[in-house]
């Protein structure tokens, strides 16, 4: 795929061509391992892109305010 340089801060950059792969975007999240002497970079999906697969049309725009709201009432009982 390429070489890219580690700066100082040990950061790197992904190149184009990996991003268009792995279809990441700015401002997703990747996970970052190392196996076998290797650093592996996968793409970790977000809520918003998981959603629907295992209950197709549940939404989830503010499903994590509507989970804590249900939290802080079970509470209250």
């Amino acid at each position: 795929m390429g070489v890219v340089r580690v700066t100082r801060k040990r950061q790197i950059t992904l190149p184009k061509e990996v991003c268009d792969r792995l279809n990441i975007a700015p401002g997703d999240y990747v996970r970052v391992c190392v196996e076998d002497g290797r650093v592996i970079v996968e793409k970790v999906f977000g809520l918003e892109e998981l959603a629907g697969v295992l209950n197709p049309g549940y939404r989830v725009r503010g499903l994590a305010e509507e989970l804590d709201k249900e939290r802080r009432y079970g509470e209250r009982r």
